[in-house]
């Protein structure tokens, strides 16, 4: 069944999944951080796939991944940890964009996967945003589409097929779909100016995919979420928009489209035009073969896809290579954003600075956060000795300790982690500065925090917490840079 893209737990293929491949039975992978040791170990896997499909005589399979940058990067260890989409906005430039969209697509096409479920090009105008967030470009639907087609030009240039998601835009939701169904209830117009427009632009600047949403958009279809909706994956992108790449789906073990039974959900995605039936998590996968009928136009666009994907790798060398580490560099530099007051540390040599951050934890399964190393303390204390960096869980915040140790520091620096969804990151802040220590705030995800504390006079946004961005606003701070970032998302109830 070419329509189906498997996945399976461990670091080397199963003997049923070559043999599949082999045959012809299997086209297209789906793989997960827990298929991922290192970059070598990857490369190791994806060799084994393709030679299976070798062996039989049969094109390539597709092999994708998340590796969007910033929050969602399932290949650390040596690969290039690019910052995230919603740094890239913040950069306004395209150029940048494009630079990343090659550093993916040369990385990835080294290790083997030649399928990108990137970028997200929703557009994050509802702060309370659960799954999208920094996955976004921003709130700007002409900056999102600028930046979306910088990404796409750059890692197809490469080889790579990228995918653009969620359609038909996710952006504006509170709930996240691996729980639970969202809903978007705005008339037509509004979808269509907000929405739609940068997936309409990745169209007709030629992207290879897009994936389908688990959202319920009553303009477009009241009784089906997206990627179940004929009305939306067949009439509106095939018909209306022209599209005649690869649709996938999202996940299909997320509750908004697990709840309709398994065989039931995937038959629905497979009526509704998706061309590929993303499993994700699914049991018994190779168990749905004879239960599903394969449609001969979904057959052979997904047999032309893989017919034009690179028989040749660029050298393992490129992966996390000195020019791709620039480019993160450079990225990160350019996207760190003063929003408030004078950052610029200029410390005694006897002088205390307290900084406090939480220990990184994943806020969605889109996430892998909780696997990062939260250096901004590190990258402080290069620069000044009598640096003290305090961690806490996010779920056991000790406010009087913390407190009590600030009142010891002559600088004291917060780094706060959507603390616009956590009253008890609030409320420490708020307390820092009623007791007159004047914290220093980096927002380290969203730039949402300040609006529950608009009284903080220095505030500082990195959109993200790869070592490379942590390094980058420590430059800031330390006046070794300029802060040239500019908010990609508006913040309204800050003057």
């Amino acid at each position: 069944m070419q329509q189906l893209m498997y996945s399976f737990r461990g670091t080397t293929a199963p003997p049923e999944i070559l043999a599949g491949l082999e045959k012809g039975l299997i086209s297209s992978f789906c793989l997960f951080a827990y298929n991922v040791e290192s970059p070598a170990q990857l490369n190791a896997l994806t060799t084994s796939l393709h030679a299976a499909a070798a062996r039989g005589g049969n094109p390539p399979p597709l092999i994708g991944i998340d590796q969007e940058g910033g929050q969602l990067i399932a290949i650390t260890g040596g690969a290039t940890e690019l910052p995230g989409n919603m740094a890239l906005g913040a950069t306004r430039s395209s150029e940048l964009a494009e630079k990343a969209g090659r550093v993916l697509g040369r990385e990835l096409l080294a290790m083997g996967v030649n399928l990108n479920f990137a970028p997200s090009v929703d557009v994050n105008v509802n702060p309370a945003n659960p799954t999208i967030g920094l996955r976004s470009f921003g709130d700007d639907p002409a900056l999102v589409a600028d930046m979306g087609i910088g990404m796409i030009r750059g890692m197809q240039a490469e080889g790579v097929i990228a995918t653009v998601k969620h359609f038909p835009g996710h952006g504006d939701t509170a709930t996240d779909t691996h729980y639970n169904e969202a809903v978007i209830p705005y008339d037509i117009e509004r979808i269509n100016r907000i929405e739609l427009a940068p997936f309409r632009a990745a169209v007709k600047a030629g992207v290879a995919a897009v994936m389908s949403a688990h959202i319920r958009v009553n303009a477009l279809d009241p009784d089906h979420v997206a990627t179940l909706s004929k009305k939306i994956l067949t009439d509106l992108l095939r018909t209306d928009m022209g599209f005649e790449g690869l649709v996938l789906t999202d996940a299909m073990d997320m509750h908004a489209v697990a709840r309709f039974g398994k065989l039931e959900s995937i038959t629905a995605a497979l009526d509704a035009g998706a061309d590929l039936v993303l499993l994700g998590h699914l049991t018994g996968q190779l168990d749905l073969v004879p239960l599903l009928t394969e449609d001969p136009a979904s057959a052979a666009r997904i047999r032309a896809a893989r017919e034009r994907l690179p028989r040749t790798r660029p050298s393992f060398d490129v992966v996390g290579c000195a020019e791709h580490q620039a480019i993160a560099r450079e990225i990160a530099e350019a996207s760190i954003t003063r929003v408030k007051g004078d950052v610029r540390l200029q410390p005694n040599e006897d002088d205390h600075i307290l900084v406090i951050t939480p220990y990184p934890i994943n806020l969605t399964p889109a996430d892998t956060s909780e696997q990062v190393k939260l250096m901004l303390g590190d990258a402080i204390s290069r620069r000044h000795n009598r640096t003290t960096h305090l961690q806490y869980p996010l779920d056991a915040l000790d406010i009087p300790s913390i407190v009590h140790m600030g009142e010891t520091a002559n600088t004291v620096i917060v780094g706060t982690y959507n603390a616009h969804n956590d009253p008890q990151q609030v409320a420490l802040v708020q307390e820092l500065y009623a007791r007159g220590m004047n914290p220093i705030v980096i927002a380290l995800r969203t730039p949402y925090d300040l609006v529950d504390f608009p009284m903080v006079e220095n505030y500082l946004c990195t959109y993200g917490i790869r070592p490379v961005s942590m390094e980058a606003v420590t430059r800031v701070l330390f006046g070794e840079i300029e802060a040239h970032g500019v908010l990609p998302c508006a913040l309204p109830e800050v003057k």
